[in-house]
């Protein structure tokens, strides 16, 4: 997922899902981010142009959300489609009944590997990926110009000294949120990627790296040390706190996800917003990025609105739904063919090294 979901809405309302005949009806989908919600309903008009008798309620609820869809299947309720799991959550969700088989229903032909083995569990098919996403830190531009920062900082010491910077013009260099951990364990993650590699992020997978080696205290040690550099109260801030002082530019940088830019811009459309790599811990490292799974559908086992339901998520897993998804929500491709023509996520994908955390 993005960083964090951003803002609150209401909680959707469990009812039967919708009564259609084929290919044709309403269908509720349900999904985390209200965020997204005016970009996915920019993704539902590119599906209709093709499908016009196809209509698509989107519902979009940040907190609790896992708990109001889990309780929807539970009563054999809820939406016809919704953002789903993917694996190792999904393993679990495949085996109780409450999602579709999309085996042979959807057209697969775009989908890299990656995709494939994300939403696949036990040779069948549970859910339609909808994109990635790619972590690293967002930044002001013109106030890192202000400060005279010429160079994107590539390691620990130039995020230092631009640090250094930043506060000599009275702005807080970088928005963390501790309270609720949202950004401190991006944070950790994307500085230990850097030291670790992709070897060594496996060899911690497997547990043959240990975090308490040298290299990986260092990682908590400079996080400690940045501290002076996070706003007044940090440990005491969450993550929606944290948002609203980055993207009124009250705060220089923060942590974020190729999909949270859509938020920034609903807070302040002016903003000249840039994306950087996490910094190495020294130059004979890499800067990199973090990547997973963003969006995926699933389809309720339970609709009877299966063709519509079925129709939609097939479109969402061709180049032309990826497409759609990477020009409005903002997510990174995950289907051959779908080329962002957004500058910034054509520096995410442009990563010097991508350790993913799947």
């Amino acid at each position: 997922a993005a960083a964090a979901p951003t803002t609150a809405a209401a909680a959707p309302t469990a009812a039967p899902a919708a009564q259609a005949s084929a290919g044709k009806g309403t269908l509720e989908l349900w999904m985390q981010h209200p965020e997204w919600k005016d970009a996915m309903g920019s993704v539902v008009k590119a599906f209709q142009q093709k499908n016009p008798d196809v209509q698509v309620n989107v519902t979009a609820q940040a907190q609790n959300y896992t708990d109001q869809v889990q309780t929807a299947l539970n009563a054999g309720i809820g939406p016809d489609v919704f953002q789903s799991a993917t694996r190792p959550q999904l393993d679990i969700q495949s085996k109780t009944g409450q999602l579709m088989d999309l085996s042979h229903k959807v057209d697969e032909g775009a989908w890299t590997e990656v995709a494939k083995q994300a939403v696949t569990v036990g040779g069948k098919v549970w859910g339609v990926p909808g994109g990635k996403y790619t972590v690293g830190i967002a930044y002001h531009m013109n106030v890192f110009d202000k400060a005279g920062i010429k160079d994107e900082p590539k390691t620990w010491a130039d995020m230092t000294e631009a640090f250094n910077k930043l506060k000599a013009i009275n702005v807080i260099p970088y928005s963390i949120a501790a309270k609720d951990g949202s950004l401190t364990y991006f944070n950790y993650i994307g500085l230990a990627s850097s030291a670790l590699g992709l070897d060594g992020f496996n060899n911690v997978v497997m547990g043959t790296k240990k975090l308490t080696d040298p290299d990986m205290v260092a990682v908590v040690q400079q996080m400690i040390d940045w501290a002076k550099f996070y706003e007044p109260n940090f440990v005491g801030t969450v993550y929606l706190e944290s948002k609203a002082l980055f993207a009124t530019a009250k705060a220089a940088a923060m942590d974020a996800g190729s999909s949270d830019y859509n938020g920034y811009k609903q807070i302040n459309p002016a903003a000249q917003l840039g994306f950087m790599y996490w910094p190495a811990p020294d130059a004979q490292h890499k800067p990199c990025t973090n990547t997973g799974m963003e969006f995926t559908l699933g389809v309720n086992a339970k609709t009877k609105n299966a063709d519509a339901a079925v129709a939609f998520v097939n479109w969402l897993g061709t180049t032309a739904g990826g497409q759609a998804m990477t020009d409005n929500v903002r997510d990174l491709p995950v289907l051959d063919g779908v080329t962002p023509k957004d500058p910034l996520q054509q520096k995410m994908l442009a990563t010097p090294l991508d350790v993913p955390v799947w």
